[in-house]
């Protein structure tokens, strides 16, 4: 058969998630590999340089393995080098914005726009919000992002109180990946409703991968093989790969997860967790053994 199309997912840490389980959504017969990069977490904090480096290197992680399209699923990252990443491979690279757009045609007249430190002070960004003419209190919680890394990982759940600031709004824009992964919490914190981006860039994948794969997403697509789910590379206390995944996912999917990781070895498992924690996947299967990179 057929090998499977092959989507690449990029992001610091576990924010990327909500995009992958946009996408899960939209594509059938699809191999996603989702590449965390928690060695050099959070990407929000860092210097310009530096975050070049990680991106591309995530993405020449994903030109050898054949993807037809990859996301950034950071709003750091396309902040800051989306353009140049385009030029310098042959696949489309998709973006995460803030979702500014959605949250003014909602109606919403004072709306938080809330982002990391790094996209704050970038060109686009500052962009974005001009194009947009709306009334716009913009916040960039120093460590939100890493409290929320920590939380996935088994800490305690950040205190919004310590990290958001104090007003009242009728719409939030959650300008980092991270943020969304807590938008009900968010919301509550406000009684305003939140927006992020995943939707928009899972739509967009979506529309540049499939023109890449000669309709490779009809829903009717079967998998090249059966699943191959991984269970033997992992264990945490009792408790197996072999023995979590029966009742987590469904193995006659027809989408594929497979986890990338660098150092960390507790990576695979974590996201693995966190991943059907937060979007309940029943149209997927964790792939073979998680790659080590570096």
């Amino acid at each position: 058969m057929a090998e499977m199309p092959c989507i690449g997912i990029l992001d610091s840490g576990v924010g990327g998630l909500g995009v992958l389980g946009e996408a899960l959504r939209l594509f059938s017969g699809a191999r996603f590999y989702y590449f965390a990069d928690r060695e050099h977490a959070p990407y929000g904090s860092m210097v310009e340089n530096e975050l070049k480096r990680c991106v591309l290197s995530g993405l020449e992680m994903f030109e050898k393995r054949g993807v037809c399209a990859a996301a950034l699923a950071c709003n750091t990252a396309t902040a800051v080098c989306a353009e140049e990443m385009r030029r310098r491979f042959a696949f489309p690279v998709i973006g995460t914005e803030p979702a500014v757009r959605p949250a003014v045609r909602a109606g919403c007249k004072n709306v938080l726009v809330l982002v990391t430190p790094r996209t704050r002070d970038t060109a686009r960004f500052r962009a974005l919000l001009a194009r947009e003419r709306g009334n716009f209190t913009v916040f960039a919680p120093p460590r939100l992002a890493s409290a929320i890394e920590a939380y996935a990982a088994g800490g305690p759940p950040p205190t919004l109180s310590d990290h958001l600031p104090a007003g009242r709004f009728d719409g939030v824009v959650l300008g980092c990946t991270h943020y969304a992964l807590l938008g009900e919490e968010i919301s509550r914190f406000y009684s305003a409703p939140v927006f992020d981006g995943n939707g928009g860039t899972a739509r967009r994948l979506y529309a540049c991968a499939g023109r890449g794969a000669a309709g490779a997403f009809r829903a009717d697509t079967g998998r090249d093989g059966s699943p191959r789910v991984g269970m033997d590379d992992h264990q945490k206390g009792a408790v197996t790969t072999s023995e979590r995944f029966p009742s987590l996912c469904e193995l006659s999917t027809k989408n594929e997860i497979i986890f990338l990781y660098s150092t960390k070895n507790d990576s695979k498992i974590c996201y693995e967790q966190t991943f059907f924690k937060q979007m309940m996947a029943k149209n997927a299967a964790i792939g073979r053994i998680g790659e080590k990179f570096f």
